[in-house]
């Protein structure tokens, strides 16, 4: 469903979280697999709950068994006439209820069921945090090229003033015609720069729009400021992530999937009931009913290997599972190791390129003044200039990956990755 324009006009991260809870395809996807699960769930408690038929048949038939049949006559004398009984026609109708009370491949295919459910479950849990991750990262990144936007903005605000300052020494005779070309090519760039930076911030703004199911092009103002990023401390209560708890589980459900394939040597042991009625004509005429109790005990000793078949496949899938398993257990610690030392090598890069754009731009401040003395060169102050204008996008970026890389470290440590920030949110 797609947002109207009218629809939004500011936007908080909060509720860009709210939407893509309603919006995004991938959790409505997951959800609609444990819905899947909680169908097949829902379906395996036949293994203990009873099934109750109803039955009803219009019958009629004839047998040698009631043709000719010898019936005495009475009378003087008496004699015996053959007399024909058939066809026969008329109505049984029957109520029955069978009851199992001993089914174990039922029974292990429902426990089954159950871990395949948890495990569905556990990675809906997982889908939705990554999502909140995601709807972060383009949240923040739009703020991002704005802010990268409006760090060339003051550059180009500083090139034309170089520029101006280049042709009125030119004018005076203070400066050389070398002066005013560099400086002139150098505002030149820069403004092509902005139209890029514009171009990259309306790529980052549909991006988002087109992720939380709204129509591109709308615009909203994002209301929440890109946050100022938290030192790395190791989280000491680190929770089993939920894709690994999900893969857990579905190892846990394919050995349960095995002992079912297993169970089905041995027998079924089910309880019948049956109430019948029978309505029809002679020799069937007037109304009967009877009933019936009975232990059923069915034991396929042999199907064609078929069940050996069925207990290999399972036992490959088992195998399988617990290898996915043992490939996720390493991937997750590799990731919890290289999620700690990003973020510290990213609070590291914020804090370095802070310290660079402050001397950047003493040093632009002096080179422009050594310039308006006289005693400086155009070629340093542009240099001086650039390298301030490359430190400003550069902190930008550096803070953006280390809130990034906070939040990242979260998720892979099993908690929201919105907690890494949640003290600065409004």
């Amino acid at each position: 469903m797609l947002l109207t324009p009218a629809t939004i006009q500011a936007l908080s991260l909060t509720e860009a979280l709210d939407i893509i809870r309603q919006e995004s395809i991938t959790l409505q996807a997951l959800s609609a697999e444990t819905r899947q699960a909680e169908a097949v769930h829902q379906q395996s408690s036949q293994a203990y709950l009873p099934s109750v038929s109803a039955d009803a048949s219009w019958l009629r038939a004839d047998s040698s068994l009631i043709s000719g049949v010898p019936v005495p006559e009475f009378g003087i004398p008496p004699t015996i006439q053959r007399t024909d009984f058939g066809p026969v026609e008329g109505t049984v109708t029957g109520v029955q209820v069978v009851q199992p009370l001993f089914n174990a491949d039922a029974i292990k295919l429902r426990q089954a069921a159950s871990l395949k459910l948890d495990a569905r479950r556990y990675a809906e849990q997982w889908g939705r945090q990554a999502i909140r991750l995601e709807v972060s990262r383009l949240y923040f990144n739009v703020l991002r090229q704005r802010e990268r936007l409006e760090a060339i903005l003051v550059s180009h605000q500083a090139a034309r003033q170089a520029a101006t300052l280049a042709h009125a020494s030119y004018r005076e005779g203070l400066a050389s015609r070398l002066d005013t070309e560099q400086a002139d090519a150098e505002l030149a760039a820069i403004e092509a720069r902005i139209a890029h930076a514009r171009a990259k911030k309306l790529q980052t703004q549909v991006e988002l729009e087109t992720f939380l199911g709204m129509s591109p092009g709308q615009a909203p103002d994002l209301t929440t400021p890109l946050p100022q990023p938290s030192p790395p401390v190791r989280i000491d209560d680190a929770r089993a992530r939920k894709d690994l708890q999900a893969r857990q589980l579905a190892a846990e459900a394919a050995s349960a999937d095995t002992s079912a394939s297993r169970a089905e040597w041995m027998p079924r042991v089910n309880l019948l009931a049956r109430q019948q009625w029978i309505d029809g004509n002679e020799p069937l005429n007037g109304d009967t009913d009877g009933w019936l109790v009975a232990i059923n005990i069915q034991w396929t000793i042999f199907d064609g290997l078929s069940r050996q078949g069925r207990i290999a496949e399972s036992r490959a899938k088992e195998q399988q599972a617990h290898i996915e398993l043992e490939g996720l257990e390493r991937r997750i610690q590799r990731e919890q190791t290289i999620a700690m030392s990003g973020w510290q090598a990213s609070w590291a890069g914020w804090h370095a390129a802070r310290k660079a754009t402050e001397a950047a731009r003493r040093a632009e401040q002096l080179a422009l003044r050594r310039y308006e003395e006289g005693i400086g060169s155009m070629t340093d102050l542009l240099a001086a200039q650039a390298r301030l204008d490359r430190q400003r996008t550069n902190l930008v970026d550096a803070r953006y990956q280390a809130v990034l890389a906070g939040m990242n470290y979260h998720l892979q440590n099993g908690h929201d990755p919105i907690l890494a920030v949640r003290e600065q949110l409004p």
